[in-house]
């Protein structure tokens, strides 16, 4: 049962996950807050700070005074006595020299503070105001999704960062991320896949659709993948009419009513992680992906220019005159994994 998370207010200690074995926790863990955090320059800006503070000069002052201290007592006292002494002031360096780590713990202590600031600040924010809020946020996502790539389950702040640079040489290279050297994503994508997919007509193309992938005949698997990915949304996304136009369906219009439902729960639980998630990452990369995929947009048919990307109707209308790549076979396991992860078992 897919269960929102009860709250996201840290004060209270971490969230308690949204069903699939504390996600909001790992989320935490992964480094979340501190993916968006401070530049190297911030971080010793903000040492040199700390060491110019008030509150250090005193700590180093009472140090050395207990330095001096001891060297003026241990020519009077027994050895045994000098021994519990010289315990005494090895614990004393050791608590003077954990002062140098103070800036990190100061830092983190501020960006706890802006992050519960940030909580209250979004409380009672309707979704477009919510959205608003974050446009600049949602135009980023909207750009991977255009591209190929709905923002993955898998990923974190940092990596998507990676994302970006790597689309610098071209969306095939975000590939890297789930299929690289060492990296083991893709895999459980396609575990995680392989074990909702086992019942009717979604065993049958998946089944058929991985084969080819590990064939290397990619466009037999884009054409089972792209038809499972159609089933999937169709069925899984709560669309005003399943008969609207590609266009309007595949938009935040024709997400309007689950958008909305989720947004409902996410701010009822106090969700505030998932809901930056949901709104400023994953939605706005999947509906830009889907649309990319079932809508022509300017190559239509009639102009005979094909589209420099996989297009749905363009390959099931055997309109496609060049080889599809594996990449463009990930992107589409990378959909269909995002969409089960938000929308299945609900």
């Amino acid at each position: 049962m897919f269960l929102f998370p009860q709250s996201d207010d840290i004060a209270r200690g971490l969230p308690q996950g949204i069903g699939f074995e504390g996600w909001e926790i790992y989320i935490l863990a992964k480094g979340y807050f501190l993916a968006k955090v401070i530049s190297c320059h911030e971080d010793e800006k903000m040492s040199n700070d700390f060491e110019n503070s008030q509150e250090y000069r005193k700590a180093l002052e009472i140090a050395k005074k207990q330095e001096e201290l001891y060297k003026n007592v241990t020519k009077s006292i027994s050895p045994e006595a000098l021994a519990k002494f010289q315990e005494l002031s090895n614990k004393l360096n050791e608590w003077k020299n954990s002062l140098n780590n103070m800036p990190g713990l100061l830092k983190l202590a501020e960006m706890l503070n802006n992050y519960q600031q940030e909580v209250r600040e979004t409380e009672g924010l309707t979704e477009a105001e919510f959205e608003e809020k974050y446009r600049s946020e949602i135009e980023w996502s909207e750009k991977f999704g255009k591209n190929g790539w709905v923002i993955s389950e898998h990923s974190n702040p940092a990596d998507i960062k990676n994302w970006e640079k790597l689309l610098c040489e071209g969306e095939a290279k975000v590939a890297e991320f789930f299929d690289g050297e060492d990296l083991v994503i893709l895999d459980v994508i396609i575990e995680g896949l392989q074990e909702k997919y086992v019942l009717d007509e979604t065993q049958l193309y998946f089944k058929n659709g991985m084969q080819a992938f590990e064939n290397e005949d990619y466009m037999t698997a884009a054409m089972y993948l792209l038809a499972l990915l159609d089933n999937r949304v169709n069925k899984l996304v709560d669309f005003p009419n399943q008969r609207m136009r590609y266009k309007v369906k595949y938009s935040n219009e024709g997400f309007a009513n689950q958008k909305a439902e989720d947004f409902r729960q996410l701010t009822k639980k106090r969700g505030f992680m998932s809901k930056k998630i949901y709104f400023l990452e994953m939605y706005p990369s999947l509906i830009a992906y889907l649309n990319r995929i079932f809508i022509d947009g300017s190559y239509k048919f009639e102009n005979g220019i094909e589209p420099p990307y996989l297009n749905r109707n363009w390959l099931m209308h055997g309109r496609i005159n060049r080889s599809i790549k594996r990449y463009e076979c990930i992107q589409i396991l990378n959909a269909l994994s995002v969409i089960e992860f938000m929308f299945a078992d609900r």
